[in-house]
């Protein structure tokens, strides 16, 4: 376990209580794996009714996360998106991480 492990875990907790239901944790020990469901629209649980798009933003937390590393992000289309689109969200996403 890393001396980062009471960090990630408290910072788990805090995107649970923004993202609510739209947040999991993938992998509860570390590394840990987080995603978010991300919809333009909160539908109450009927993602079909207003969303014609979404996508999953996927976080591989490393071990030395956040002191050294960066988590590694990877976004999956859930609809209505190209792989261009996929691409650049994951480019954004990756940039707006490192400059925080």
């Amino acid at each position: 376990m890393s001396d980062h492990c009471e960090e990630q875990e408290m910072e788990a907790e805090a995107l649970a209580a923004i993202f609510d239901t739209s947040f999991s944790i993938l992998s509860e020990t570390q590394p840990f794996e987080w995603s978010v469901k991300l919809l333009p629209v909160d539908c109450d649980g009927d993602d079909d009714a207003q969303n014609h798009v979404g996508i999953l933003l996927k976080a591989n937390i490393p071990l030395d996360y956040p002191e050294v590393s960066l988590p590694q992000l990877h976004v999956e289309i859930i609809k209505g998106l190209t792989e261009e689109h996929r691409v650049e969200l994951e480019e954004m996403a990756i940039t707006e991480a490192s400059n925080n």
